[in-house]
Formats: structure tokens, C-alpha cells, sequence
């Protein structure tokens, strides 16, 4: 596994002064670029306002969904190595700007919606305070592999 920095976030509201931190001057650690990383955030918010384009089956559901969500939640961490279905894998070639501009806006998106929150594609029916600790914790997962330029300053 790359090498990764501890990061953690309180709140959704700690995610983007990170990442314009990182948009100062950075490096990664992992196989996705900053804009894949931030591209790949913004779909997982999305998604959750709007619908997931794919769910797993639902035995996995039933079974495993449930250990799966427990083990992130009480470990605060996301497992590494998941192979992810095609469609929430990034695009290589993203610009970082534009990707953080876009999650911004998925984050504001999130944010704003007071109705009925999608099922996550693997745990099923979260409220929203579970789908708040699941983004804090997926984007603290993430961002831990991009370093900021002076890794000195920052824990690295």
C-alpha cells in the first residue's frame, strides 16, 4: 500500500480548506492524482443526493453490508485495496482545480438536501447522520494520500 499521512476531519465543513491547501503545492502517495482523488469525493456525494448508478447484490447487502458499515464506523477508517466497480474510478488526465471546484459544489449539494438520502451501494439505508460520518471518514481516506508540499509541516 502507498504511503499515507494521518488525516482526520471533524466535520464536512474541515474537507475543503484541505484541499485548497493541497491545490498550494502537493504530492500523492497513491495511484490517483489530486483532481482524480477530489473527482472521485464529488461523485460519492452526488451520488448520495442523487442516486448510486449501481448497487451491489443484495445477499452482499444483507450479509456483508452490515459487518462492512460497522467496521468503518467503529474504525473511522475506510478498508484499502477495495477493487471498485468501473463507474466510481475516476478518469486519468483531471485537472485539480476544476475537480475541487466540483466537489465544493457537490459538498454545497449535500449540504442543502433535507429529503431522503440514497442507499449506500454496499451498506444500504443510512441516516443522515451515518452518510455525514461515512463522507467525513471517505474523504479523510482519500486525501491521506495527497502530502502537502511541505510535508514537514503537516505530520509527513
Amino acid at each position: 500500500m502507498a504511503e499515507r499521512r494521518a488525516l482526520s476531519f471533524a466535520s464536512l465543513d474541515e474537507v475543503m480548506p484541505e484541499v485548497d491547501r493541497l491545490l498550494e503545492g502537493h504530492t500523492t502517495s497513491g495511484r490517483w492524482t489530486l483532481g482524480q482523488i477530489c473527482n472521485h469525493l464529488s461523485m460519492g456525494l452526488q451520488y448520495t443526493v442523487e442516486g448510486f448508478p449501481a448497487q451491489a447484490p443484495w445477499l452482499l447487502r444483507v450479509t456483508v453490508g452490515p459487518m462492512a458499515k460497522r467496521r468503518v464506523f467503529e474504525s473511522g477508517a475506510m478498508p484499502e485495496g477495495i477493487q471498485l466497480p468501473e463507474q466510481f474510478l475516476p478518469k486519468p488526465g483531471l485537472d485539480p482545480r476544476a475537480e475541487a471546484e466540483a466537489l465544493r459544489a457537490s459538498l454545497r449539494l449535500f449540504t442543502a438536501q433535507t429529503g431522503r438520502l440514497a442507499d449506500h451501494p454496499l451498506f444500504g439505508p443510512m441516516t443522515r447522520e451515518e452518510w455525514v460520518r461515512y463522507h467525513v471518514i471517505h474523504c479523510a481516506h482519500h486525501l491521506s494520500f495527497a502530502w502537502p508540499q511541505d510535508r514537514a509541516s503537516h505530520g509527513g
